[in-house]
């Protein structure tokens, strides 16, 4: 998984041509959630999982830290992405994206996948806090996945980037602020 989430953060960022469309290649629920993942770093999904491992209580506690865990991680996942865009585009010898109404739209599409992504993630993972939650049901879970990456993989070929038409426009965008 790490392999494919490094392939993919690597294409989506402008490091190649774009990958081809990531639909769940068979039908079980691990490959559903590892097509999701790929669009979320994979530093962010080690630390969730470390996090969540520690909270590990019996049954009757009170899921408050795993909800605050939750929407933390909702909210850190764009951060991330953006790091590690902006990580690449220094070592690049690009000028780091600050601006967002410069960013192209891989950038959009990044931060938005990656974190309704991650949300999908973990509101599939057994013990999620929505298990607390009247309405939820384990199939629910899956179905969001499946859905997730049908979606995913059908609209991130849109937003797919080129490394080399972004370094052409680069000179015009500077001149242009100028």
């Amino acid at each position: 998984m790490t392999q494919v989430t490094s392939q993919i953060q690597s294409n989506l960022r402008g490091g190649g041509l774009p990958p081809a469309p990531r639909t769940p290649a068979a039908t079980s629920t691990a490959s559903l959630a590892e097509s999701v993942t790929a669009y979320i770093p994979t530093e962010v999904v080690a630390a969730y999982v470390a996090v969540i491992g520690l909270l590990q209580q019996p049954a009757d506690h009170s899921r408050t830290p795993d909800w605050i865990v939750f929407w933390s991680f909702v909210a850190i996942t764009p951060l991330a992405v953006w790091l590690g865009l902006a990580r690449h585009e220094k070592t690049r010898g690009l000028p780091l994206p600050v601006h967002p109404a410069s960013w192209p739209a891989h950038t959009w599409f990044n931060l938005i996948a990656a974190t309704a992504s991650f949300a999908l993630w973990g509101f599939s993972l057994p013990g999620t806090p929505f298990q607390d939650v009247s309405w939820y049901k384990s199939g629910y879970g899956t179905g969001a996945l499946v859905i997730g990456s049908l979606l995913l993989g059908l609209v991130s070929p849109l937003f797919s980037w080129d490394a080399d038409t972004r370094r052409n426009l680069e000179p015009t965008m500077q001149t242009g602020e100028a």
